[in-house]
């Protein structure tokens, strides 16, 4: 089954071709950070499915780690990057001074602040939920949330270096045994040649003293 991205106006599919574009799933796993991808990818009435998947063209490079061989996302990752969001800030600036009322940009307004009219800017809240529109990045670029206790990674890479990382442990708790072993085994040497010295030169009798 081809792979193809997911995001708005996204054509890229898998391809032999481009073996540095990877393709990730969503965390159904995590409802609060799937929340987030599904508001960032700006398609409205969008439900993805368990085998939906996005490029790693819409996350930015600190969103990847750089463990063993394979691109690996990070578990708290967000699609940020959009060619959706760009065109709509390429457009703002256009905007003229003598639009009419529904045209006029409000002036933004924090978290629990009031607008210069003393009512709250709910305006605004309800354009970042409406597809299309600019989405705030900081929640989506903040800092990062711990996993929760008991709940698996939201992806196959992660299984797998933590596999790779247990068998790595095994052996080397198995080396460092067979080295401890080894270690005993030259102690016991070294006392049974020393305990032989010693009865060696009680055999001989004290050393004359030289005149």
């Amino acid at each position: 089954m081809p792979k193809s991205c997911a995001a708005r106006q996204c054509c890229n599919r898998y391809s032999s071709l481009r073996k540095q574009l990877t393709f990730h799933r969503f965390p159904f796993s995590r409802p609060e950070l799937l929340k987030e991808w599904v508001l960032n990818i700006g398609r409205a009435g969008f439900r993805p499915k368990q085998h939906t998947v996005i490029c790693s063209e819409h996350f930015r490079p600190e969103c990847f780690s750089a463990f063993g061989n394979r691109t690996n996302l990070k578990h708290n990752a967000v699609p940020t990057v959009f060619a959706f969001r760009e065109s709509a800030q390429d457009a703002e600036p256009t905007l003229g001074g003598d639009a009419g009322p529904r045209d006029k940009v409000r002036p933004k307004v924090g978290v629990g602040e009031h607008s210069p009219d003393g009512s709250l800017d709910a305006t605004r809240e309800e354009l970042q939920l409406q597809p299309g529109t600019k989405m705030p990045v900081a929640q989506a670029a903040g800092s990062p949330r711990a996993p929760y206790p008991g709940q698996p990674p939201d992806h196959s890479y992660a299984l797998l270096d933590a596999a790779a990382l247990k068998g790595k442990l095994v052996r080397t708790l198995q080396e460092n045994a067979a080295l401890r072993r080894r270690l005993r085994a030259q102690r016991l040497l070294l006392r049974r040649m020393c305990g032989r010295l010693r009865a060696a030169e009680g055999r001989r009798g004290p050393r004359p003293s030289p005149s």
